[in-house]
């Protein structure tokens, strides 16, 4: 099937690893030209040379810290001066704290806020206007099934802020053939994934491997997902096939969640 992304220009963010990699890859493997970028240059460029000996894509790498504003800023700037314009973007930022309310402290506030949610909105607002003067985008929003099912306390609230961002987003940019949609992935295999295992595990005082089979019995299909499953669902709302699809807040989550929307 040809998705129609042959020729077009992506913006990954948290892109040298996990879900974000996958997505990368997703698109170059479509034909798409790549920009991804991490705060880790080691992993940066690696991931880089990888998926582009293995798509035959260029990949663009920038070095960036999604936490600080002036970092963003040299990152949007890098880009608009060495491109003509940008198709898609994906949002995608790293996980906050894993602390209970009483853990947490208002600068722990402070920094998710600006990392989960303003880092997303400031990469938005700035490529919104290239995207209209191309008549037309994609935007998506790789957030957390927390949106639809509480889990982690500051997930929850910022994550949670970040899918009512976009869909308000998708409401006033439709007739500018900017279509934005949310996705949000459950427990999916990535090095954060088992980071998150050893915490509750120590937390708990059993084995890793009882805290993954105690959550997958919450878990229809009985598994994590695979970062390319995630993937997948981004390359095709970015893609031409899903041109009447916009304001969606989807999960991937192997029937995790146990409401009907």
């Amino acid at each position: 099937m040809d998705l129609g992304l042959s020729g077009k220009t992506a913006l990954v963010t948290a892109s040298s690893r996990g879900i974000g990699r996958a997505i990368a890859e997703g698109l170059a493997e479509e034909g798409c030209q790549v920009i991804i970028c991490s705060r880790n240059e080691e992993n940066l460029f690696k991931a880089a040379q990888q998926i582009s000996a293995k798509t035959q894509q260029p990949i663009t790498p920038i070095q960036v810290d999604l936490s600080q504003k002036t970092s963003i800023q040299q990152l949007l700037e890098r880009i608009t001066n060495q491109f003509e314009k940008i198709d898609i973007l994906v949002n995608n930022v790293g996980g906050p704290p894993l602390n209970y309310h009483y853990e947490l402290t208002a600068q722990d506030w402070q920094k998710s806020f600006e990392l989960t949610f303003m880092s997303q909105v400031t990469i938005s607002e700035y490529l919104i206007p290239i995207m209209k003067k191309n008549h037309g985008g994609r935007i998506i929003f790789i957030t957390s099934v927390a949106v639809k099912q509480p889990g982690i306390l500051i997930a929850n609230a910022h994550r949670a802020s970040v899918a009512v961002y976009a869909k308000t987003l998708s409401n006033e940019l439709g007739g500018d053939n900017i279509l934005v949609n949310t996705i949000c992935p459950s427990f999916t295999v990535t090095d954060q994934y088992y980071d998150v295992v050893d915490e509750q595990a120590r937390r708990k005082g059993i084995s890793p491997e009882q805290v993954m089979e105690e959550w997958m019995k919450s878990v229809p299909l009985k598994r994590p997902a695979s970062t390319t499953e995630v993937a997948n669902l981004a390359v095709f709302l970015a893609s031409e096939k899903a041109s009447y699809i916009t304001g969606t807040c989807i999960q991937v989550d192997g029937g995790f969640v146990r409401s009907l929307f």
